[in-house]
């Protein structure tokens, strides 16, 4: 269970905090009105609604009112400036333009209604709804009424991968989903489970979204944990609430393949692989790369460095016996592995990380 605190203020906070319009919501929503024929306004106001649109919505979509054209947005993360998680208030009214991102993005409704339309499908959203959705998903959200509040929250790859190794490790279906997106390989583009009115989930969120606001000490570190909490809960109290894009066959043969590799990572060889599932190395080679456009060595170097990550920041132990442990003979090309991976060495990774 969450901590035995009464969280009820955090709700009541969060709610107060993020009910009044922002001046960005307020120039998507006259212009939404404007262009819906719902407010008659005159020639001035008309350029001075039209003048506030572009000059917000430029900025997150790099598009103009007038363009059509479904825009995917490859933002070098304005996001993440003081740290690898981001939590905000999605806002109402923001225009529907198709646009995708190469970070974790968790979406919750705290209060209202909306749609959200992913890889062209349609889901309307209610109160306590929380969705999780892959990386390169072109997604909008209709939020198009003011009695509509959420959250997004936004978390970086490289982040997901060390905080949550534990996560991905584990036979659940939100481990079978990381581990698709993260390979490149998800048929079913979001994930979305119904928590209802369930008090336990609204104040967890709450609370990460107060604990982001205010960043006292060790505020990553409190948000990580409790984002782990979060989704050992989604698990266990609502999997039965659980809506998938696209139904996943319970013997899906590349993630039977992924997942042995993940296990198995730091001895195991294409030849094993064949022998475990009856395969030619050409033909399983062939499987591998068609079903997550990786090589097999390329899936196998990035589980070690996974694993060395989750050591780097779990352990004191040196560069060199990491690079061992997870089976890299040569430490200097582990070192190049690591900073291909993650843009840092090694010790600029742990250093990085835990001086936050």
């Amino acid at each position: 269970m969450f901590p035995s605190i009464d969280h009820s203020s955090y709700i009541e906070k969060t709610l107060k905090e993020l009910s009044p319009f922002t001046p960005m919501e307020k120039a998507f929503r006259d212009y939404y009105q404007y262009t819906h024929q719902m407010i008659s306004p005159s020639a001035s106001e008309i350029l001075k609604i039209k003048s506030a649109y572009e000059h917000f919505a430029y900025g997150i979509i790099h598009a103009k009112p007038d363009n059509k054209v479904s825009v995917i947005s490859d933002s070098k993360e304005p996001f993440f400036h003081s740290g690898p998680f981001h939590i905000m208030k999605h806002p109402r009214y923001i225009p529907q333009k198709n646009h995708t991102h190469r970070f974790i993005e968790l979406f919750y409704v705290l209060r209202g209604n909306c749609t959200h339309v992913c890889d062209n499908r349609h889901y309307h959203l209610t109160e306590g709804d929380f969705c999780l959705w892959q990386f390169d998903a072109p997604h909008y959200i209709h939020s198009n009424n003011d009695d509509v509040l959420a959250l997004n929250i936004l978390i970086q790859k490289p982040a997901f991968l060390a905080n949550f190794f534990g996560v991905l490790s584990e036979e659940t279906i939100l481990s079978v989903y990381f581990n698709k997106i993260l390979y490149g390989n998800g048929d079913s583009p979001m994930l979305l489970f119904r928590t209802g009115n369930d008090k336990q989930i609204k104040n967890m969120i709450c609370f990460m979204y107060q604990e982001y606001q205010q960043k006292n000490l060790c505020w990553q570190s409190v948000i990580s944990s409790c984002l782990g909490f979060l989704f050992a809960e989604l698990l266990r109290t609502h999997s039965e609430h659980l809506i998938t894009s696209a139904k996943e066959e319970k013997s899906d043969f590349s993630l039977e393949i992924l997942r042995y590799i993940q296990l198995h990572c730091t001895e195991v060889t294409l030849e094993d692989l064949c022998q475990k599932f009856n395969y030619s190395s050409a033909y399983l080679s062939r499987l591998i790369k068609k079903k997550t456009g990786l090589t097999f060595k390329e899936i196998v170097n990035g589980e070690k460095i996974r694993q060395a990550a989750w050591l780097l920041l779990n352990t004191s132990r040196s560069v060199s016996e990491i690079a061992q442990e997870v089976h890299f003979c040569d430490t200097s090309h582990f070192s190049r592995m690591f900073q291909r991976i993650y843009s840092l060495s090694p010790s600029e990774y742990r250093i990085k990380h835990n001086n936050k």
